[in-house]
């Protein structure tokens, strides 16, 4: 299914230069891409935004990410489980798939504008860590990113950023970069990444009624724990639940309702 995220909206408003019919023409674009790719409608696609629409005028940039919980499925070549997509404005140009780091760095080297002014390296580094962390992403990840510093000597600039995974779910970690530009063009990019997931959702549903009250409690503690990130696959889980075992589901989002998770 493809999703329209609200960060497009959001993006139109703060990005005075991106207009709607780009993005609408660009989703437009990506659709047949995505249709001639059999399975590929497992993948939830977002708009991305973070320094993407300064540093790439003539693209926009989309993640397609198929969620690995609660079952794991296998992406449909070319396609990979994480994938960022470059949907071009040309009309006759193709989209680019980029799967990995060095997919990116060589996007980043044909297509990105020249960096000539530290406000255009922090948008460029920005841009870079959105698209690594959704390089990094299980479905389950919500990160912030943040530009650091930027320096520039002679004809070389260096610019920093830090993409921080939010703690939800006990995820923990973060993405740096350092990116180097000469005579305005990325010249290299250093990541590091200490990423590391928390709990995901794999059958705690259906341990909710499960006859052991210790292996029940650690079912709803799980599902308490992860909030709202679990919504889709409780919605899932109670449309094919008994009666049972959709009270149970009901008890435990009511909890994470008021607890305000």
């Amino acid at each position: 299914m493809f999703v329209r995220s609200l960060a497009v909206a959001a993006a139109l408003v703060l990005v005075p230069s991106v207009r709607a019919d780009d993005v609408s023409d660009a989703e437009t674009k990506l659709k047949e891409y995505l249709g001639a790719i059999k399975g590929s409608e497992a993948g939830r696609v977002t708009a991305l935004a973070d320094g993407t629409r300064e540093t790439f005028p003539d693209f926009v940039l989309f993640s397609h990410v198929i969620p690995q919980y609660p079952v794991a499925r296998e992406a449909p070549a070319p396609l990979k489980n994480t994938n960022v997509i470059a949907v071009p404005k040309k009309k006759d140009a193709k989209p680019v798939l980029i799967t990995d780091a060095a997919e990116l760095e060589k996007f980043f080297k044909a297509h990105a504008r020249p960096v000539t002014k530290g406000s255009e390296g922090q948008a460029t580094a920005t841009a870079w860590l959105r698209a690594s962390a959704e390089l990094a992403q299980d479905g389950y990840f919500k990160f912030a990113v943040k530009a650091g510093t930027t320096s520039t000597a002679d004809d070389k600039t260096t610019a920093s950023g830090t993409a921080t995974v939010d703690p939800q779910n006990m995820d923990k970690g973060e993405i740096k970069a350092t990116l180097t530009f000469k005579a305005g063009k990325l010249a290299s990019a250093e990541t590091k990444s200490s990423v590391s997931a928390g709990i995901r959702p794999r059958c705690q549903a259906t341990k909710l009624l499960d006859p052991d009250p210790v292996v029940r409690a650690i079912a709803e503690d799980s599902l308490r724990v992860m909030g709202s990130t679990a919504k889709d696959y409780l919605d899932a889980q109670y449309a094919k639940a008994s009666p049972e075992l959709r009270a149970a589901i009901d008890r435990v989002r009511a909890k994470i309702k008021a607890e305000g998770r």
